[in-house]
């Protein structure tokens, strides 16, 4: 093959890898099994709200059962409220374990203690002005 096939076999290569690289998610610590903040929002209220659903429907249960109608759904659905609540709080510590582990699973780039380097200024000659001051401005010169 000539140079020029050559040359454009190889653009043509870097063209294929940048489109596989672009189609290619980039791994940033969401995979399988981690939640983003909405997926995790909508988790907790559902977790809530199915708690004072069921709740509510036990309690209900047992008050057509028992003829005591607002009494067990009362106490049920605060019941429920309170599993709801935790269920949402066991939610919210698992995403905080998951979240601390990815930042522990990171390299630290970054040094302990980053101290600003400075290099040593060298001595200025103060026998000649660098510029000419104001009042050579305001003179003129003369």
């Amino acid at each position: 093959m000539d140079d020029k096939s050559d040359q454009r076999l190889e653009r043509l290569e870097a063209r294929i890898k940048a489109a596989r690289k672009a189609r290619t998610p980039a791994s940033d610590g969401k995979g399988k099994g981690s939640y983003s903040g909405l997926e995790l929002a909508w988790r907790m209220v559902i977790d809530l709200v199915s708690g004072v659903g069921v709740g509510c429907g036990i309690g209900y249960g047992i008050d057509a059962l028992a003829g005591t109608l607002p009494a067990f759904m009362i106490l049920f659905t605060i019941l429920g409220f309170g599993a709801g609540v935790r269920v949402m709080m066991r939610s919210a510590a698992e995403y905080q374990e998951k979240l601390n582990a990815s930042e522990t699973a990171q390299p630290n780039t970054a040094p302990a203690t980053a101290q600003p380097t400075t290099a040593p200024v060298p001595a200025q000659d103060n026998t000649a002005p660098a510029t000419a001051s104001e009042d050579d401005r305001a003179s003129g010169g003369r």
